[in-house]
């Protein structure tokens, strides 16, 4: 640590919004995030089918050579907040694991794996990453779990720092543009995949407003703390959100799903009820709620469930890494047992908040007044992020990724939290609960899936690797 102090002054000093998350931390809470792709095993594998590990991890100390950020640690000066230094002993053996899932190699048997790996902390002692790979899935495929600290980047700076991991899929490979040509939108061959979130797309995705109101003396004492009278006037504008049995602190166990939906489906329905991709993954939260709280006896009396949405508040300006994202709150109805009628609830309420930006905690005192409330807040009900991703195929290490999901967490009494990300025409939804508090979590999954059938935006079920 000396050492590090004494080079302190030459490191990039983190932000004050990522000094933030180390302060979430320290009270218990992890955090780190994570993303799940699905690749063909056959171009991984050597002689005899054995996961070619010592290749894998080759192809990443290389393609990490001109990513600083990868290889660097986190310093802890005496007065500051820590910086960014060059890790002086980086060994690429210390970040590329893996890991085999048990047979039959079904993706339940997945998902217990990747939870038992995400519940272990990051070692601080080194850069704030690693990659797992789980081989032994049926269908010839294998398992890519990426891991970091949520210090390092938010998700859509994730996407930038680990484009360098992957290449473009060759023109006429499955799902890959004709001819080579990128669909539009899309950046060319060799240029870090787009975030979902970009500021535009962050303000149509979720903005049915602020967060719900609180009572009078919290309400003042929230406005000394987080500043920006008029905003935060219109952020606690409305009612609180609704008490219900999924809102009790989190524990240790986790249980989760995976979702797929066909954006192209998606944003067509989106467009003809004046909607966007997110307010039909908002539709769909709300059906996954409203079976969930019918199962529970809860339904009655509760109108709507009030949803915390992240949302990026990047500028083409900001410093790579690091976390630039804000906070929208949309109140969602589960009253309505139709979907398209759901959707266009949802869609009208957005519109008509679009223009306003996210939610920021405005300084230090704010954010530990955050901390401390977080298992007995009742401004929200449920967490949700949304990711732009490739539009275009890739490949890790010469295999294709057919499938790309994000891997999320539940924190303080937020027991239940969706994550989408989009990739080459799919959305990969993953579902996480606390196991205790959401015992029951395939009746919410079920009611997801049922409300994305209504709307027509289920996506068929993934076919079998192709052969090596």
């Amino acid at each position: 640590m000396g050492h590090h102090r004494r080079r302190a002054r030459t490191g990039q000093r983190i932000s004050a919004q990522d000094a933030a998350t180390l302060r979430v931390e320290r009270r218990g809470v992890p955090m780190h995030v994570a993303a799940l792709a699905l690749l063909d095993a056959g171009p991984l594998l050597g002689p005899g089918g054995r996961l070619g590990l010592e290749v894998v991890r080759e192809h990443v100390e290389r393609r990490t050579r001109d990513v600083p950020r990868l290889r660097q640690v986190l310093a802890r000066p005496g007065r500051g907040r820590p910086v960014w230094l060059a890790d002086p002993v980086f060994d690429v053996a210390r970040h590329v694991h893996a890991r085999p899932v048990p047979p039959p190699g079904d993706e339940e048997g997945l998902l217990r794996v990747c939870t038992a790996i995400h519940a272990v902390p990051l070692a601080q002692d080194r850069p704030l990453w690693e990659l797992w790979l789980l081989p032994g899935l049926e269908g010839g495929r294998t398992g890519l779990l990426i891991r970091w600290h949520h210090v390092l980047a938010d998700g859509l700076a994730a996407l930038t720092l680990l484009a360098p991991l992957f290449d473009p899929a060759a023109p006429g490979a499955p799902g890959a543009p004709p001819d080579g040509a990128p669909p539009p939108g899309t950046a060319p061959p060799g240029t870090p995949p787009a975030g979902m979130s970009r500021p535009g797309a962050a303000r149509s995705g979720a903005a049915a407003g602020g967060p719900p109101s609180v009572p009078a003396g919290a309400r003042s004492r929230a406005a000394r703390l987080l500043g920006r009278p008029a905003r935060l006037r219109a952020a606690l504008a409305q009612g609180r959100a609704p008490a219900l049995s999924i809102n009790r602190p989190v524990g240790p166990r986790r249980r989760s799903a995976l979702v797929r939906a066909d954006l192209a489906a998606a944003r067509k329905v989106a467009h003809r009820h004046g909607g966007t991709v997110n307010d039909v993954v908002l539709a769909a939260v709300a059906g996954g709620a409203r079976q969930l709280l019918a199962g529970r006896g809860e339904l009655a009396g509760v109108t709507e469930l009030v949803v915390s949405v992240a949302a990026s508040v990047r500028t083409p300006g900001d410093p790579a890494g690091g976390n630039r994202t804000g906070v929208r709150v949309v109140a969602v109805p589960v009253d309505e047992p139709d979907p398209v009628a759901r959707l266009r609830r949802i869609a009208a309420t957005t519109a008509a908040r679009r223009d306003l930006p996210p939610y920021r905690p405005g300084g230090r005192l704010a954010q530990h007044w955050m901390v401390r409330v977080m298992d007995r807040q009742r401004l929200v009900n449920v967490l949700l992020s949304n990711v732009r991703g490739p539009a275009a195929p890739l490949l890790f290490a010469g295999a294709p990724v057919r499938e790309l999901f994000p891997v999320g967490a539940v924190q303080g009494n937020l027991a239940l939290a969706v994550g989408v990300v989009s990739y080459a025409g799919a959305l990969g939804l993953d579902v996480v609960a606390d196991a205790d508090v959401v015992p029951d979590l395939p009746v919410f999954v079920a009611g997801l899936t049922a409300a994305l059938e209504g709307l027509g935006a289920v996506a068929p079920p993934p076919g079998p690797a192709a052969e090596p």
